[in-house]
């Protein structure tokens, strides 16, 4: 009885022993996959680390807008689960298996080794389409994308998933945005809008002059405009400008169809082919209720860059007869060899603008201002917290500065601007297509723009034998390439785009873009919307509408 005791004890102490081995192995897994679980957590939904202080102005005594710490006004919206919570399931992330499965189905035709381009590295493949939506796209890279900064990537994806989460994170969004803008452009955007039209309005521009005067350091000893000018607002203009889509400026608008929106008082036209006359015509569009001249570096009508001396004698009567000088930068911006065409040496030497108009490649449209103008620096405000204070204090009397996906997008592409080197890039770009221009017989005369925004004439487009789609602009057509890497090479270009060695190139984008069911928009020879029932070529690719050619379609590479 005493045996059988003792050898019961020993197999019930050799049970828990192992027993105890076994609770301890699932506890020490357990904290393994917890562990785990936690470090994908942190690296695949991390929240943005930097943080910024929002202060503005209240009245007439700067004070925060919003009190407490960064953290409580950009409160973390709810993290997502990546474990088995309260009976929630466990999710997994199939995109990046969905995204591979929707290239290997469309990917059917013979190069695959394209189709693994085009989608996997856009960046750095030469495409045909130098229209890019009017000039609205820089790059084919992804400005959200982790790649570009992993914070801008984590906002995104909350956008995604939870748009009314992202709200807890506007302020803070606004605040980097402003922040890149800033440290790219050297300048302060004051006022978003959908489109640069909006802001390019006589009402508008006198509201801004008018808020800015109102938080003027400095005693202003002559008004910019009287009593009648504000309840009435006129604005200058240089002539062949691009006007806007309705408003005042449609009066002059370089796309027909825009001028029967017109309404408004007309803005006064300033000639700068005589850079001598120009101050008298200034001072004649003060008094006659003017309160802001706009012009373009390079003419949105024909291409034509402005002259060093037009330059000079803008800045110069406008100063003189308190005009505010705005610069329409909607396409010169980072395009014409700089982060705003009229930073360049051959214009900063003599001084700045008073406000820019940006929009289009920017990803955000509107005004901001250059503190460094004549008349801005009239006011005085000399000190960045100040600055800043005048920004807030007009942007808080909206509902919200603009949509997110808007500021995240242009926060995305002013980092790639700077981080890549964009205007930099522009003169390397620009440089390479002139050349390969003139071998195709196109003189160097015939080409305006600046830079890489080309201009061409209707005739000379007509003429090239390797065909590009191009935007339209009156009787010229206007390339808008991007600034990817692969365009400054004078070999891809020559290989894959112009030049009889891009035929098998064209074909296949041709078949990827058939595959697709996408074709060109609009006619490569003058830039006008073509019919849906037009087929693209198979070698040239790019459509050309019946004005154009009327009748069976000719390839102008096969002859």
């Amino acid at each position: 009885m005493g045996a059988g005791n003792s050898q019961l004890f020993e197999y019930l102490r050799k049970t828990v022993q192992l027993q105890t081995v076994i609770a301890c192995l699932i506890l020490i897994l357990t904290l393994l996959a917890i562990v785990h679980r936690m470090s994908l957590k942190k690296s695949s939904l991390r929240k943005p680390s930097s943080s910024f202080a929002k202060s503005g102005r209240v009245g007439h005594r700067k004070t925060p807008i919003h009190k407490g710490k960064a953290e409580d006004r950009n409160a973390a919206g709810p993290k997502k689960s990546v474990g088995h919570n309260d009976g929630e399931k466990h999710t997994y992330n199939f995109r990046p298996i969905r995204a591979f499965l929707a290239r290997a189905a469309t990917s059917h035709y013979k190069s695959d080794s394209h189709s693994n381009t085009r989608d996997t590295d856009p960046e750095n493949y030469p495409d045909l389409n130098f229209h890019h939506t009017f000039g609205s796209s820089l790059t084919r890279k992804n400005p959200v994308s982790k790649d570009t900064d992993p914070d801008i990537a984590w906002y995104w994806d909350l956008l995604s998933r939870s748009p009314s989460d992202l709200q807890y994170h506007i302020y803070q969004i606004c605040d980097r945005y402003r922040k890149a803008f800033r440290a790219f452009f050297n300048a302060d955007p004051i006022s978003l809008h959908g489109h640069v039209s909006d802001a390019s309005n006589a009402a508008l521009l006198t509201s801004v002059i008018s808020h800015l005067v109102s938080h003027a350091e400095s005693d202003i000893q002559t008004p910019f405009f009287d009593d009648e000018a504000k309840s009435n607002p006129r604005v200058a203009i240089t002539e062949e400008s691009y006007g806007a889509g309705y408003g005042c400026l449609a009066y002059h608008a370089v796309i027909d169809s825009n001028r029967p929106l017109a309404n408004g008082p007309r803005p006064v036209v300033i000639r700068t082919h005589v850079p001598s006359n120009i101050n008298v015509q200034v001072k004649k569009a003060k008094s006659q209720g003017c309160v802001a001249l706009i012009t373009e570096i390079v003419r949105a009508g024909d291409g034509k860059v402005i002259s060093e001396r037009a330059w000079k004698y803008l800045l110069e009567a406008c100063e003189e007869h308190g005009l505010f000088l705005v610069v329409d930068e909607a396409l010169t911006s980072i395009r014409c060899g700089a982060p705003f065409a009229y930073q360049l040496p051959q214009y900063s030497q003599h001084g700045y603008p008073d406000l820019v108009l940006f929009g289009k490649a920017v990803r955000t449209n509107g005004l901001a201002v250059e503190w460094r103008g004549s008349n801005i620096l009239k006011l005085g405000i000399e000190d960045q917290e100040d600055r800043l204070f005048t920004i807030l204090d007009w942007q808080e009397r909206l509902t919200e500065m603009a949509q997110a996906s808007d500021l995240l997008s242009s926060w995305g592409t002013l980092v790639l601007a700077k981080r890549d080197r964009w205007p930099q890039r522009a003169q390397t770009i620009g440089g390479v297509l002139r050349k390969i221009l003139g071998t195709e017989g196109v003189k160097a005369s015939g080409i305006g723009g600046l830079h890489s925004l080309l201009y061409l004439r209707t005739q000379d487009v007509a003429r090239l034998r390797y065909p590009v789609m191009g935007a339209k602009a009156g009787k010229h057509l206007r390339w808008f390439p991007t600034m990817d890497e692969v365009m400054m090479s004078e070999e891809e270009l020559r290989t894959k785009v112009f030049g009889a060695g891009s035929i098998p190139h064209r074909r296949e984008v041709w078949a990827y873009l058939k595959s697709r069911g996408v074709k060109l928009s609009f006619c490569s020879r003058c830039g006008d919307a073509v019919g849906a029932e037009v087929e693209s070529c198979e070698v040239c690719v790019v459509r050309v509408c019946e004005e154009c050619e009327d009748g069976i379609h000719r390839c102008p590479i096969l002859g």
